[in-house]
């Protein structure tokens, strides 16, 4: 296999993930063939059984089209099936053709409000993890993303979080962000430090957007909270 195997994940379902991010990361473009059940066999050195269950997967979440006689395909959609996706700032900044990288200004353990314990199911009162970081896109600040995880994400700390920290979660621990909530949109004026972050004067207009984010088996994983700078978008496009 090309890509480290997971004793406690079903073989499927790991193929699955690896043909979903390389797509989602554009090595697989819309439109594009990949190559046959027996070449894929060959080449991941699987059974034909795991190679099909892995493939039905994807054509049932849209990432593949089967067109008989002819092969399957990467769906034309996949890439705007892939904005609303809950792993999509990463992939949405590749998509229009930018890098991107975060400056982390806090992963610690802090009081949790009603709210977020209630979501994590903790007692009121308890620590959350937060991690606050400042998105940058082309190393323009964009985006204050503030993310609220339960107590044992402390681990998160430890690790590389400048980058797509969904990539992270779904790669090395096995947890895989995959359903969101009804996002909260308002209009913010923001101020004070956050200002300072965005590189911008105070009390300008932007996006606030609340939502909480659940695996692929409806466990929570984290509330997030972004500010979205709206005067460039010229620089880049945000999709809720």
């Amino acid at each position: 296999m090309n890509f480290e195997k997971i004793d406690s994940l079903p073989l499927y379902t790991q193929l699955h993930h690896h043909i979903k991010k390389r797509i989602d990361q554009g090595e697989l473009s819309s439109g594009e063939q990949i190559p046959s059940e027996t070449e894929l066999q060959s080449y991941y050195g699987m059974s034909r059984v795991t190679i099909r269950k892995a493939i039905e997967e994807l054509v049932k979440e849209g990432y593949l089209v089967k067109i008989q006689g002819k092969g399957t395909y990467v769906s034309q959609v996949a890439d705007t099936d892939s904005i609303s996706n809950v792993r999509s700032f990463t992939k949405l900044c590749h998509m229009q053709g930018h890098t991107t990288i975060a400056e982390v200004h806090l992963s610690e353990l802090v009081k949790g409000t009603p709210e977020q314990c209630k979501f994590l199911n903790l007692p009121e009162n308890s620590d959350v993890m937060c991690i606050k970081r400042l998105r940058k896109v082309d190393d323009m600040p964009m985006v204050i993303e503030t993310n609220y995880f339960h107590p044992v994400y402390e681990f998160l700390k430890y690790d590389d979080i400048r980058y797509s920290l969904y990539e992270l979660l779904i790669n090395k621990y096995h947890i895989v962000p995959s359903k969101k909530g009804l996002n909260t949109v308002s209009i913010l004026n923001v101020k004070g430090e956050d200002a300072k972050l965005l590189g911008v004067k105070e009390y300008m207009a932007t996006i606030y957007n609340h939502v909480e984010v659940f695996d692929d088996k409806g466990k929570a994983v984290h509330i997030v909270e972004e500010i979205v700078r709206v005067d460039k978008p010229d620089i880049f496009k945000y999709y809720l």
